[in-house]
Formats: C-alpha cells, sequence, structure tokens
C-alpha cells in the first residue's frame, strides 16, 4: 500500500512540474509571437562616411513592419543653414509614413559637420515619433538628439566599408599628385 501512495504522490508532483513547465513555454513564445510583429522605429545622428556631413537616421530595427509613422519636431533644426529647409518640411515628417517595414531605414543630410561645430556644437533637435504595429498596438517614442554626441565620436582613417573608402583614397590619390605636380 505504501508503494502505490509513494508512486501516485511521485507520478502527481511530476505532473506539477510538467504543468508548470508547460504554463512557462506558453508564456515564451507568445512573448516570441509578440516580438516578431512588433516594431522599434528609433532616431539617431551619424555623421557620412567622409565626415563632412551630420545625417538624420530613422530606422525599424524591430522584428515588424511599423504603419501609420507620424513624426512630429518639437525642436526645429534650419537644415544646411536655410531658412526655408526645415527638418518639419521633409517628407516623413511632413506627410507621415503608411508603411514602415523591418530594417528600412531614412537618411536625411541635417548640416555640415564644420559649421555645426562653429556654430552651436550644444544645439539638438527632439523629436516624437508615433506608429502602430500590424496588430494595431500604438507606440510612441521621444528623442532628444544632441549634436555634441555626433563629434565626439571616434572616426577610422580609411573608413570601414568599401564605399567610404573609395572617396578616402581617391582623396589621397588626388593629394599624392598636386604633391608630385609641385616638385
Amino acid at each position: 500500500m505504501k508503494v502505490e501512495i509513494i508512486l501516485s504522490s511521485v507520478l502527481a508532483i511530476c505532473t506539477a512540474i510538467y504543468t508548470i513547465i508547460n504554463l512557462f513555454l506558453l508564456i515564451e513564445s507568445r512573448a516570441t509571437r509578440k516580438q516578431k510583429s512588433t516594431p522599434l522605429l528609433i532616431a539617431f545622428l551619424k555623421s557620412t562616411e567622409n565626415h563632412l556631413m551630420l545625417e538624420l537616421h530613422i530606422k525599424n530595427i524591430g522584428e515588424g513592419v511599423a504603419k501609420n509613422v507620424k513624426i512630429n519636431v518639437l525642436k526645429d533644426f534650419n537644415r544646411m543653414g536655410k531658412d526655408n529647409l526645415t527638418l518639419s518640411e521633409i517628407g516623413i515628417v511632413k506627410n507621415g509614413f503608411n508603411v514602415f517595414p523591418p530594417q528600412y531605414e531614412l537618411k536625411y543630410y541635417v548640416h555640415s559637420i564644420t559649421e555645426l561645430y562653429k556654430k552651436d556644437a550644444d544645439d539638438n533637435i527632439i523629436l516624437e515619433i508615433y506608429y502602430e504595429s500590424i496588430d494595431c498596438r500604438t507606440f510612441k517614442e521621444n528623442y532628444n538628439l544632441q549634436f555634441n554626441q555626433v563629434f565626439a565620436q571616434n572616426y577610422s582613417n580609411p573608413p570601414e566599408t568599401f564605399i567610404g573608402q573609395i572617396p578616402y583614397y581617391l582623396k589621397e590619390i588626388n593629394n599624392t599628385l598636386n604633391k608630385s605636380k609641385e616638385q
């Protein structure tokens, strides 16, 4: 009789542990499915490959599609130093974006880095990004993009990518040819 009670108890404990493990697996699989359909739009500043221009990048780093993307510029900036070229007039800010697929990225030139550095390195851009996922969940992201953080980046010479190395080496060849003409 005792053996039957012990076996029944062990079987009941194993069943309870198995049920708990299955519950955790269910929660994890739901989270994974949700992650696969969740977009994540980010905004950041980056210099171009030749380090002459500052670019505003808007990228979907999530795995899901973002829809009905709207961007509000809370602190505007005159691009290229011109009054009629503000950030609030660029395409995605002015008109929105219907569908923003995963890993899709938009780039907009902001200003010359040397001019920004002379002007006011402590200046910034403030953005609010609103978007929805495919299952109609809404998201809001706020970004305060500081220009002085871009100036503090380390640059590699030559640039890391092949596209960036082309103008670098062309410039080096040009400098070498100019030096040989002078001699």
